[in-house]
């Protein structure tokens, strides 16, 4: 009597797995402006099909968060920082709105230096202007992506930030923030078919799931979009303890990130690990998220290796866990066992992290979703980051790193 074989099944659909260069085909350069434009904002026009594939999926998902993020590294002074646009409608639109998050520090500490303080600001945007596919615009900020009629080494878009808080938070550490910065954009990549990994409300076989393509398509998601190499010009000012404090960029390095989710952050993943190395030759990046039990704890790790105008290297693997903690410390307050030292794909290790900020991401949260994240079980998420000299590749220069706990 024939005895029926079990079909094993999934309720994910990650991206596909870059292990060698025959994989090539399963990741896609490129050098054009519509990878970078804002998916919410495309999104809004575009009816979602249910395919074969999917036809499980429940449609629309409430929650979608979207971040545009440039990392910037000086290697002249071991200043670093992050410039962030954050989109977020949540439960269909209940809360809409833009958020800026700026954050400044160093790699190194100098002993009773005033440098050494951490500057991490948070900004509601109000006042929108223009919200279109490539351009934010408010009354305070601008992010705006113009493509260069001919890819050259000075790239093929140019990313212009414009900022211009005169009054500042409501922390007494900083105010009149102003920004006026132009970013070159080298090649970008995105991990095939559309760099989108899927959350399923019901299983499929595995046969099924590798079947799909760029038009198998579901609301539930995280999608990444990178340009792992790029340099700023331009100046950041502003007033720390009313003492002012001024940066120019002078072909700085930096990596950009468009990410979004498609489902609340406590769904979507319950950790994360990233990387953003600068070199005077080199850069190397990374992002590892792994699921939360209801979608399997599957574990999705990307990464890429550049020089000063193109890609070198592209990765991504799927359950290989491939940044690892060889030592942790714990966390008093919440229990975490956040990384002292840690490794990540191609070869980087970093054995003397150094902590420059430990936060708490409930804290900063609009006190609509907070409200709701609170009756959340097991919601206690932290982000600690790290920033130090490091190497790599025979190649001096200095990493951000950061380790993301949520549930």
């Amino acid at each position: 009597m024939a005895v029926a074989i079990k079909k094993e099944k999934t309720k994910f659909a990650p991206v596909k797995e870059v292990l060698s260069e025959k994989d090539h085909a399963n990741y896609t350069k490129f050098q054009d402006t519509s990878k970078l434009e804002w998916f919410c904002r495309t999104s809004n026009h575009k009816k979602f099909k249910s395919h074969s594939l999917l036809k499980a999926v429940r449609n629309p998902t409430e929650t979608r968060i979207e971040t545009q993020t440039l990392y910037f590294t000086d290697l002249t002074n071991g200043k670093c920082g992050l410039i962030q646009l954050l989109y977020s409608s949540v439960m269909g639109g209940i809360y809409k709105g833009f958020q800026l998050n700026f954050k400044i520090f160093k790699a190194s500490s100098e002993e009773n230096s005033e440098e050494d303080i951490d500057i991490w600001e948070s900004f509601k945007i109000d006042n929108i202007k223009d919200f279109d596919t490539l351009k934010v615009e408010s009354d305070n900020v601008t992010f705006h992506f113009v493509p260069l009629e001919n890819s050259s080494s000075s790239g093929f878009a140019q990313l212009l930030i414009k900022i211009d808080i005169p009054k500042g938070s409501t922390s007494c550490l900083l105010k009149d923030l102003k920004v006026d910065i132009t970013v070159n954009l080298q090649e970008g990549f995105i991990i095939n078919p559309d760099g989108s990994n899927y959350y399923l409300d019901k299983s499929i076989s595995l046969e099924e799931l590798a079947k799909r393509d760029s038009s198998s398509t579901s609301r539930k998601m995280i999608r990444h979009v990178f340009v792992p190499r790029g340099f700023c010009n331009g100046t950041i000012s502003y007033k720390k303890n009313d003492k002012p404090v001024k940066l120019d960029l002078k072909d700085t390095p930096m990596l950009y990130l468009d990410a979004v989710q498609g489902l609340i952050p406590n769904k979507a993943a319950s950790k994360w690990n990233f990387l953003c190395f600068n070199g005077e030759k080199r850069s190397m990046m990374c992002i590892e998220f792994t699921r939360t039990k209801e979608y399997g704890s599957t574990t999705v790790t990307i990464w890429a290796v550049s020089d000063k105008d193109k890609i070198l290297e592209v990765g991504s693997s799927v359950n290989d866990h491939a940044v690892k903690f060889p030592s942790t410390k714990e966390d008093k307050q919440n229990g975490w066992k956040y990384p002292t030292s840690i490794s990540f794909p191609r070869g980087f290790e970093e054995s003397n992290l150094r902590l420059v900020n430990r936060y708490d991401i409930m804290s900063e949260l609009p006190a609509f979703i907070r409200s709701i994240a609170e009756n959340l079980a097991n919601m206690k998420p932290f982000i600690y980051q790290f920033c130090q000299k490091s190497k790599f590749d025979d190649d001096e220069g200095v990493s951000i790193i950061e380790s993301t706990f949520i549930n």
